[in-house]
């Protein structure tokens, strides 16, 4: 049971937020892959901060001036993102059965990261690819699902600057948008990170995270997913679907997109919607498939 009761905000609190952010918000948002400045995007925030609407508003504020910055969307050549998908480790296997991305990760490929840099950079191009094929789904509500397969994991693996890093984006950068988040198999070599550190990480977000395990996997992933997109070493039916290969969809969307945005009547379409107080969601990827396709 969640430590504390879900916010629900109303639409004077949206009213009220958008008075404290910047006039470009909607704009450095989009640019990342992110809805906008949509109720949707600011229920999000001020459910973070337990509809305190001041700290909502400031922590979005720290979040549009570090997407400006080092928060910027990670191009696939950067190196730390070049390192780590050699290591094919991340996958994105589709939508679970209520619509949400499955991030897929095999703990005993990883290698520790090069830097700090190295790990913030792999993780927000996880991340957003992840939450660019969330957005071409009207209905998506906005948090992901993710499995970490940790069989065989051993010390060589063991990252503590990677779970750090982690959990910071997801506290500080992605709030909100875990939804489940399933560790499967977890030798005793994980559970000295995790105690290292869980101090660090929000209640709530501890209230998301199940240990799962080979002799109940089936019973408890069949609940969540259409087995179909699991591959068939975590018990599923399924194949691997390596994360640049959704990458590589959702940006040729982007592009296909923005081509859509400089024709005159869609020119014209967008003056009309920025005179709009609460904009549209900006659809990263067009029609995806549904939670029972095996493709992101």
């Amino acid at each position: 049971m969640s430590p504390h009761p879900i916010y629900a905000p109303t639409q004077h609190d949206f009213e009220e937020i958008r008075k404290f952010l910047p006039h470009d918000a909607h704009e450095v948002l989009t640019s990342a892959f992110e809805e906008g400045l949509t109720d949707k995007l600011l229920t999000r925030w001020i459910v973070a901060r337990k509809g305190d609407i001041k700290a909502a508003a400031a922590m979005l504020e720290k979040h549009i001036t570090w997407r400006r910055g080092p928060g910027r969307p990670v191009e696939e050549e950067h190196h730390g993102v070049q390192v780590n998908l050699q290591h094919k480790k991340v996958f994105l296997q589709g939508l679970d059965k209520t619509g949400r991305p499955i991030v897929l990760g095999v703990g005993a490929r990883h290698r520790k990261f090069d830097s700090k840099e190295d790990a913030m950079a792999f993780c927000i191009y996880a991340l957003d690819t992840a939450v660019a094929i969330g957005n071409s789904h009207d209905d998506w509500d906005g948090k992901l699902t993710g499995v970490f397969d940790l069989r065989n994991l051993g010390i060589k693996n063991a990252d503590l600057t990677a779970l750090q890093v982690m959990f910071e984006l997801l506290q500080n950068h992605y709030p909100e948008r875990l939804g489940r988040l399933f560790l499967y198999e977890a030798p005793m070599a994980f559970y000295a990170l995790w105690r290292a550190v869980s101090p660090f990480v929000d209640p709530v977000t501890k209230t998301k995270i199940n240990f799962v395990f080979a002799k109940n996997a089936h019973e408890e992933f069949e609940k969540v997913f259409d087995l179909q997109l699991l591959p068939r070493e975590l018990g599923g039916e399924g194949d691997w679907h390596p994360i640049e290969e959704a990458h590589r969809k959702a940006m040729e969307r982007a592009a296909k997109q923005d081509s859509e945005l400089l024709t005159p009547n869609a020119l014209a379409d967008g003056a009309a919607a920025t005179a709009v107080q609460s904009p549209s969601v900006v659809a990263v990827a067009d029609a995806a498939p549904g939670p029972k396709s095996a493709t992101a």
